[in-house]
């Protein structure tokens, strides 16, 4: 009887230290850049970019594990009172037309691809991931003193975007230029 409370008490240790070896300790380290101008049609722009540094640290070895990076922009425009935050797309233009405003942005895609492996047969998914241009359109349907309805963005086609650029008055974003589109 003794024998197995020994050997179960050895188990747990060792569990215990294993755990305890390769643990980590997660630090989240979060920042804040602001950038306003006034666009050259009169029109106030505020761009604000969270960074956010992920990092685990083992708690025994000290080991650095892996340190993440991610960012979220969020573009504010002042009268017309418009706000564009798209997760981790990152601004490039603003396209003001005399009905709309337009954005083009940049983001990196994931697509799904299906691999058969030819021994097992068997069938795995993989990600790929694309930087791509993106546009979209500002569509405002509140009422009342901006207090009901809703504002929202639409996604558009290229072919739109670049059809009516030449009527329109278009300006750059400010942006760290994170995401670069490569040429195929």
């Amino acid at each position: 009887m003794i024998y197995k409370i020994d050997k179960v008490y050895r188990h747990n240790y060792i569990l215990v230290l294993c755990l305890l070896a390769f643990s980590c300790n997660n630090s989240v380290k979060e920042t804040t850049s602001e950038k306003s101008v006034v666009l050259p049609n009169g029109i106030h722009l505020t761009v604000v970019k969270t960074n956010k540094y992920r990092t685990s640290v083992g708690i025994l070895t000290n080991t650095n594990y892996g340190t993440t990076h991610s960012y979220k922009y969020n573009v504010l425009l002042n009268e017309p009172n418009i706000n564009w935050s798209y997760g981790s797309g990152e601004p490039k233009n603003l396209l003001f037309c005399k009905d709309t405003t337009y954005i083009h942005y940049v983001n990196k895609n994931s697509y799904p691809i299906k691999v058969t492996d030819s021994i097992t047969n068997t069938i795995t998914t993989k990600y790929t991931h694309k930087v791509e241009n993106m546009y979209q359109k500002y569509i405002d349907k509140r009422y009342f003193f901006n207090l009901f309805g809703d504002d929202f963005w639409l996604d558009i086609t290229p072919e739109r975007y670049n059809k009516i650029k030449n009527l329109c008055s278009e300006y750059v974003i400010p942006n760290d230029n994170e995401l670069t589109l490569s040429q195929e």
